[in-house]
């Protein structure tokens, strides 16, 4: 090598070592002007691993615990990926909504993705995409207060089946685990909005299948149903385990078939349903027919579980709470007092005569929701929020269970007291979609991905509350001494996506 080569390389290696220092000096002095971002308090993060060894039996109460002990935000590695968990809902508004446009994608999860989503198909697990928002508006305009509304007398027809089913239980006089009768109520109501059916018991086999395909989606779409993702040098237990297989088999052999014959059974019956409008969309070539079928297959898991898993958190609570049931009674009394015998409030005419019950509502969903932090979304560039520098990749997760229980947000937030709400008993749909001084609860989720079935749900709640408390109180089950048995409501079954109690049973009192 001759000097002039030599001079060169050393010229060039000055060169490298001085943009790498100063490349390095000014990330250094940018990372100082930002808030580091804390691990959990006192936890350990292990090689491999990082913080995944240290959630217990049902992570959703370590991480709520990590925020009592850490404060509003917090980050953990979880294998490969680094989570950034956030309870207050200032922060959580300046992460989801103002920064929507680089927050609003979810992370790569091979279930919810790929085998599950078709390759990203529907609305829940899609990139955040032209596509994804053609898609959305579409759905939106499904879940809609006019096109909902249509079906209003049919949803309000499931309750009063739920009723009829209740009486003979209560003229029995046993305690029941409410669980199957909630869910066949919020099931026949999606599947009558959504393909033009409905099951008449909660014994038929067709409801005990569907019920499983639900609940085994919902175990493979959490954290748990993707290890590959989060620790990829383990991929091969998983290829040992046949996992891949199974999740395959679940979906092509067992879930695709059973939701096919409920999309095609829709589009040959006479009944409207929201899947002839799909396929209306799907002939004009504004969506697929892989987006109408997961689509479908997303609005039923959605709109049953989370609904029928809000009412058995209210029947467990209010078991053990009877001035909040005598007051919901009162109201309804009172209304009923001004029409005819045998009149039933309607959610459209009478909200606004019902501001208590719509408290009950409300704390409900706050003390207990359905679930802990919904479906992640992930940065798909840095952001700065709060002060806090939240890198590219980055998944966020909104611990609403913590969030709820967020004192500087709701005072005695472990006590449940509707009357928290009395000055705010705007609809649900309203308050979500304003601005965070103003929001009630926040598990219906942020900004570009905020829950499309709000409406749909508090008109299921009003409907259920009004009839049931028309008809009865609710109960704790008795031993054999005529003592309450108490209900655990501090735990609770993590089933992936949703939380349920643990299993419980109640009475029925009819009213004299």
């Amino acid at each position: 090598m001759n000097k002039e080569h030599q001079k060169a390389l050393a010229v060039s290696g000055i060169v490298l070592a001085l943009t790498v220092y100063l490349v390095k000096r000014v990330s250094d002095k940018k990372n100082k002007e930002y808030r580091e971002i804390p691990y959990p308090a006192g936890s350990t993060n292990w090689p491999i691993f990082g913080h995944m060894l240290s959630l217990g039996s049902v992570p959703a109460m370590q991480f709520k615990k990590w925020h009592e002990e850490t404060g509003p935000i917090y980050k953990v590695r979880m294998g490969k990926q680094t989570w950034v968990m956030i309870s207050d809902p200032y922060l959580a508004h300046e992460i989801f909504v103002k920064n929507g446009a680089n927050t609003s994608s979810r992370p790569y999860h091979r279930f919810n993705c790929d085998i599950y989503a078709r390759n990203r198909r529907g609305v829940v697990f899609t990139q955040y995409t032209p596509e994804w928002k053609n898609n959305r508006k579409m759905a939106a305009s499904l879940l809609a207060p006019a096109s909902v509304d249509k079906f209003s007398g049919l949803i309000e027809y499931e309750f009063d089946c739920l009723m009829d089913r209740l009486k003979q239980v209560a003229n029995e006089g046993v305690a029941i685990n409410p669980f199957r009768e909630l869910q066949l109520t919020a099931l026949n109501i999606v599947l009558t909005v959504l393909v033009g059916t409905r099951y008449d018991h909660i014994d038929n086999p067709l409801v005990s299948e569907l019920n499983k395909l639900i609940d085994e989606g919902m175990v493979y779409a959490g954290a748990a149903g993707d290890l590959r993702s989060l620790v990829p040098s383990l991929a091969w237990i998983g290829t040992l385990l046949g996992l891949d297989k199974k999740m395959t088999h679940f979906i092509k052999q067992r879930c695709d078939p059973f939701y096919g014959k409920l999309i095609q059974g829709a589009l040959e019956r006479d009944a409207d349903s929201l899947a002839k409008s799909l396929n209306k969309m799907k002939e004009e070539g504004l969506i697929s027919g892989d987006d109408m079928h997961v689509l479908i297959t997303d609005l039923i898991a959605a709109g049953s579980d989370t609904v029928s898993v809000t009412l058995y958190w209210t029947l467990a609570t209010l078991a053990f709470q009877p001035n909040v049931q005598a007051k919901i009674i009162q109201e309804l009394d009172s209304w009923k007092a001004d029409h005819v015998p045998g009149a039933i409030p309607n959610f459209h005419q009478d909200r606004e005569a019902f501001p208590y019950t719509i408290c009950v509502q409300k704390e409900m969903i706050r003390y207990r929701p359905a679930t802990s932090y919904g479906i992640p979304h992930v940065a798909s560039e840095d952001i700065v929020a709060g002060g806090y520098l939240i890198p590219k990749d980055a998944v966020l997760i909104s611990t609403m269970g913590a969030m709820h229980m967020n004192e500087s947000i709701y005072e005695n937030a472990h006590t449940f007291n509707p009357e928290r709400f009395k000055n705010n008993t705007s609809r649900m749909s309203a308050s979500a979609n304003t601005k965070v001084d103003d929001r009630d609860i926040f598990a219906f989720g942020w900004g570009r991905r905020m829950c499309l079935g709000i409406h749909l749900a508090e008109l299921e709640l009003f409907s259920f509350y009004v009839r049931f408390f028309s008809e009865f109180t609710v109960e704790p089950e008795l031993d054999a001494q005529g003592n309450p048995v108490p209900i655990n409501i501090e735990g609770f079954v993590d089933e992936g996506v949703v939380n349920k109690p643990l299993p419980y049973k109640v009475r029925f009192v009819p009213r004299s």
